[in-house]
């Protein structure tokens, strides 16, 4: 196998990444994760949402303003990012209080992270 061959495309990694976040999404959709949960409107670490093999983390803003059945929001962070910093740094979360809809931000371990780059992906 050439030394190109073994290295994994940014497309390859994002896909990756993707695929990693989908039980996240789908855990909070079956948590049923509204408005009448959120005492007040601030970042929550959903830390049960389910086996979690690839040790994610996951953060959730559901605002005051949430319908019963509000719109979910993906924020993924940039590549050395984490999910807070991703939520201080943004106004997804100002935008949510606007018009009522949740915002998830995942987070993926930064030594995950490094084993991934070390294993020849480039990002």
């Amino acid at each position: 196998m050439s030394p190109k061959s073994k290295k994994r495309s940014v497309k390859d990694v994002l896909a990756a990444l993707l695929m990693g976040i989908s039980p996240l999404i789908a855990a909070l959709v079956l948590t049923g994760a509204s408005a009448t949960t959120a005492s007040a409107a601030s970042l929550k670490e959903v830390t049960d949402f389910g086996s979690n093999p690839g040790n994610l983390r996951m953060y959730t803003y559901v605002p005051d303003s949430a319908p019963a059945h509000p719109a979910v929001l993906v924020a993924v962070h940039y590549c050395t990012g984490t999910g807070p910093a991703f939520y201080a740094g943004t106004e997804f979360a100002r935008l949510a209080d606007q018009y009522g809809f949740i915002v998830v931000y995942p987070e993926r371990q930064r030594a995950v992270l490094r084993r991934l780059l070390a294993s020849g992906a480039q990002a």
